[in-house]
């Protein structure tokens, strides 16, 4: 997911200046070693694992869900302290689910210290919980597989994911500027096809579904960069057997930072980094939410190589208020997209995630 600048949603937890100076900043190329780099990077102050996915039962019914961790440190380092409460690290997790046949959509977020096991993150593959909510590298019978899991009120889900392609690096092998501003990168990766398999149940109904989910990994240490004002993310997998990310920042001039970003990601694997003029968004329509009044573009015209797309969602209110967590609201939710490359039919599916449209 591409969300360099969602450091900001931690500003409830920022350290001093001086403070940050001391954490290691995303400034040169990295050496990645898996399963390792699935790991949480502690060096760096914010890191997070985020998990979407589309989803459907045998007889075609579909549902969206998000499964996010996030890890925001607030020091450089974790001071000698006999107490079990004492912590360095706060976690913060958001859970969502929607139920497109019923133009439903549901969430729910968690927050806690690190610290008497109430959330962590290993150092040596994917582990990481808050409560009973985790993301867990596990030996399948076909490999390594991530296994999901989350509970609330509304529903739960229990989701055995099995990465198709090897880990895909974004920018230069995974390290991403954000501006013009020295250390102002991170370092991020996905696994763009995950093969999905499990359970979802939802207000008293429970079904087996199968689909596909993308999952993004980024850790940096931030820098605030005032000119931003929010961004658009995108992440496709489309009927072609190729799959996309795509990112803009939107500056508080109305401009579109030259700073926009891009993966292709083709059949056999290879990839190919879109800067700035390489892609297009442009807004279609838009919903506008009772309860922020945020006012979001929910369908956008897209352009990229030889392909053109109409991205539509098929559930508009996808916003999730994390201010009790966070401090901030978004809206993030599953798409779908048609259109043709060239002559070609093509259709996909995928998760939009939208910041900064609540004034």
């Amino acid at each position: 997911m591409l969300r360099f600048t969602l450091y900001l949603l931690f500003c409830a937890f920022t350290t001093s200046i001086l403070a940050q100076n001391d954490f290691a900043r995303a400034e040169k190329m990295r050496d990645w070693k898996f399963p390792r780099d699935h790991g949480q990077h502690p060096a760096y102050q914010t890191e997070w694992w985020y998990f979407t996915g589309n989803v459907k039962t045998e007889n075609g019914r579909r549902f969206g869900y998000e499964l996010t961790f996030f890890r925001q440190a607030l020091a450089p380092a974790i001071l000698p302290r006999e107490s079990q409460w004492a912590f360095r690290d706060v976690y913060i997790a958001h859970f969502a689910i929607t139920d497109i046949a019923k133009g439903k959509f549901y969430y729910t977020q968690k927050s806690a210290r690190g610290a008497l096991h109430l959330a962590g993150a290993d150092s040596a593959l994917l582990a990481v919980h808050l409560g009973d909510w985790s993301a867990r590298q596990e030996n399948g019978r076909e490999g390594e597989q991530i296994r999901l899991r989350a509970a609330s009120d509304f529903g739960e889900i229990d989701f055995v994911l099995q990465a198709l392609r090897p880990p895909v690096f974004h920018g230069d092998h995974g390290l991403l500027p954000n501006s013009h501003l020295p250390g102002d990168a991170v370092y991020y990766y996905s696994l763009p096809v995950l093969q999905t398999t499990g359970i979802l149940r939802c207000h008293g109904e429970s079904f087996r579904l199968t689909g596909s989910s993308w999952m993004d990994h980024e850790f940096f240490t931030p820098i605030a960069n005032p000119q931003v004002i929010g961004w658009d993310w995108l992440s496709l997998h489309l009927s072609d057997s190729t799959a996309v990310m795509l990112a803009q920042w939107r500056q508080i001039d109305g401009s579109i930072s030259p700073y926009a970003t891009g993966t292709f990601i083709r059949r056999e694997g290879t990839t190919q980094i879109f800067s700035a003029g390489n892609f297009s968004f442009i807004p279609q329509a838009w919903w506008t939410s009772p309860t922020s009044g945020g006012k979001y573009p929910v369908a956008w015209k897209i352009k990229f190589l030889d392909y053109e797309l109409q991205l539509r969602t098929p559930v508009a209110n996808q916003e999730l208020d994390t201010r009790r967590s966070t401090g901030k609201i978004y809206w993030e939710g599953c798409v779908e997209v048609s259109g043709k490359k060239g002559q070609q039919e093509i259709r996909g599916e995928g998760y939009l995630e939208m910041t900064g449209y609540v004034k």
